[in-house]
């Protein structure tokens, strides 16, 4: 086999991994997805005023171990593209985190 076949390949496995795995957000708790479902309608409204309360929120939810690190990551990130002004991103992000899980 050549190289050039190989590494075709090689590719065409990656893409197939890739569209059989997904790249979304794996399985959350219910505590994730209530957090996911308020972050969406505060992005949604773009509501920063509420921002701060629903970080503070995940940050403690993570404290007493009712968030997992990835979880309350996950979160984060949404609320870091909503403080950013990346209004609709964030919102897409709490909707695909919401989505995955019926998948």
């Amino acid at each position: 086999m050549s190289y050039r076949a190989l590494r075709a390949l090689c590719l065409y496995a990656v893409v197939a991994l890739f569209l059989t795995t997904g790249c979304g957000y794996g399985e959350i708790s219910p505590v994730a997805y209530a957090y996911a479902k308020a972050l969406y309608s505060i992005c949604n409204r773009h509501a920063g005023d509420q921002i701060g309360n629903a970080q503070q929120q995940i940050e403690s939810a993570r404290r007493r171990g009712e968030l997992s690190e990835r979880e309350a990551r996950w979160l984060t990130r949404i609320i870091e593209q909503a403080r950013a002004g990346k209004w609709e991103s964030a919102t897409g992000a709490a909707r695909q985190m919401m989505e995955d899980q019926v998948e």
